[in-house]
């Protein structure tokens, strides 16, 4: 028989909270955490006595720099994509209304009833209940230089919507495609090399809060504070 002053389960025994990590303190947001990292660094850099073997001050300064010129252009080339995508997007509706009144002189040619026929050589296809150019921007890419052809080929091509009409909306379709793709290119090389960077100076920090520790057992607080670890809010 177990004794009267022991537990008989030892899930009921006085368990004390752990400390919250200091580690946590690393905030999540690019912004923040760009903040914090130069805090870093300009303390580092007045702080000279604290070394990590594999990486300096210096290097790590040339991180944070680098992070922080990844990170703006992110958000300029964010902005760059929004105005070419309205861009593709009027471009766009000038098209589909365009292509109501394709299929209107496709009808008087060949009557209603065998207008659906010909659409194929425009490159309209049908979409839920309705014909179209395709909604995709690549497909739609296609589709407009079969739209030029035929409307020439079928004596469309004076018409308000003819000719002159589909070389110049293809051409600034194409222009808007083409700065929509490369700038969505940019932000996901941007994107990679700011994540990548992110890393390296999560590392160093990591590392630095771990060196403050070993260094200051009796102040941790105070120091990671000064580092600029320790703040009200993130």
């Amino acid at each position: 028989m177990q004794p009267n002053n022991m537990p008989l389960d030892s899930t009921n025994a006085t368990t004390k909270t752990p400390k919250k990590s200091t580690l946590g303190n690393i905030p999540r947001t690019d912004a923040d955490f760009l903040t914090l990292a130069k805090a870093v660094s300009a303390k580092w850099k007045a702080t000279p006595a604290l070394t990590l073997l594999w990486i300096n001050q210096a290097t790590y300064k040339t991180l944070v720099d680098d992070y922080d010129t990844h990170l703006n252009n992110r958000v300029s080339i964010g902005g760059n994509l929004s105005a070419h995508s309205r861009t593709l997007v009027n471009i766009n509706k000038e098209i589909d209304k365009a292509v109501e009144s394709i299929k209107t002189y496709i009808a008087k040619k060949y009557k209603k009833q065998d207008a659906a026929a010909q659409y194929n050589r425009y490159g309209i296809v049908k979409q839920n209940a309705n014909y179209r150019l395709p909604k995709d921007n690549d497909k739609r890419a296609l589709a407009l230089p079969l739209m030029a052809a035929a409307v020439k080929a079928d004596g469309f091509a004076k018409e308000e919507f003819g000719s002159s009409f589909w070389d110049d909306i293809t051409k600034n379709f194409m222009a808007a495609l083409n700065n929509s793709t490369e700038t969505m290119q940019n932000i996901s090389n941007k994107v990679a090399a700011k994540t990548t960077e992110r890393a390296k100076i999560n590392k160093v920090l990591l590392a630095i809060i771990k060196l403050i520790s070993a260094n200051y057992p009796d102040t941790t607080d105070q120091v990671l504070r000064e580092w600029g670890f320790i703040r009200q809010k993130y």
